[in-house]
């Protein structure tokens, strides 16, 4: 019996290792599938993942910023279509930018009408020199059967704008009067006399356009006169007199059709 029983150990004993081999290498089996099978999901994942990205990049990466430069560019052309005009003028989407007075339309020539203004008589044609800062003109100012005054100015726009002028006006007056001289006892002769003055006007004004061709002025200025050998500050018309007893502040308004 003791003989059979130690048989049996010796048998567990020589057993036992193989039992336990067999399990090591089963274990390292499952170890090694499972360590495989995770390779294959990692692998296959990075490889989804740059497929994925090699079809980003193979789209046009200029598409998005195309479109945004379009929304932008179009954004800018329609608010660029809107702004101030002239007094009484409208605007659409399509309109062009304008600013009254300083983005006015250009014009070329200037025509005027209205009271013997200082610097536009009764009426007057101007040249443009440069658009909202200087022009120049000639103008009519007075004629009766005993005199002519017409005349030449310089107007200037300090403030580039059309609201505010100062100017420069120089007139030649001629005149026929008839006079009576005395030849002695009491006898008078009468006689034509000519005379020719010279009158300059300094002066501001102001302006506006309420339409393209169409506006209105007003402006006022002191005047002295040059005639018979010294400076005064009157002229009589009526008897061509130059006197300094009186004093005048001429002014003036009237229409004015730029073009």
């Amino acid at each position: 019996m003791r003989t059979f029983v130690k048989a049996i150990s010796l048998a567990v004993a020589l057993l036992a290792p193989l039992s336990f081999a067999q399990e090591s290498s089963s274990s390292a089996v499952e170890s090694s599938a499972t360590v495989e099978s995770s390779s294959a999901v990692e692998s296959s994942s990075s490889e989804d993942a740059f497929a994925s990205f090699m079809d980003q990049q193979s789209a046009d990466p200029f598409a998005e910023s195309s479109s945004s430069a379009e929304s932008s560019s179009s954004e800018e052309s329609s608010s660029s279509g809107e702004g101030l005009v002239l007094i009484g003028g409208g605007s659409s989407s399509s309109a062009v930018r304008r600013v009254y007075g300083r983005d006015a339309p250009v014009y070329t020539f200037v025509a005027t009408a209205g009271l013997q203004s200082p610097s536009r008589g009764i009426v007057s044609f101007e040249y443009v020199v440069s658009q909202e800062i200087f022009n120049v003109g000639v103008h009519f100012t007075d004629y009766n059967s005993d005199l002519f005054q017409f005349g030449v100015s310089a107007i200037y726009y300090p403030m580039e704008v059309r609201y505010f002028y100062t100017f420069l006006t120089s007139d030649w007056i001629h005149g026929t009067y008839e006079r009576d001289r005395d030849i002695g006892a009491g006898i008078y002769k009468e006689f034509d006399e000519t005379e020719n003055y010279w009158r300059v006007v300094i002066g501001i004004g102001t302006e506006a356009l309420f339409m393209d061709h169409f506006g209105l002025y007003a402006e006022v200025g002191f005047e002295f006169f040059a005639g018979d050998g010294s400076y005064f500050l009157h002229l009589n018309k009526e008897y061509g007199r130059l006197d300094n007893d009186n004093f005048e502040i001429p002014y003036g308004i009237g229409i004015m059709i730029p073009f």
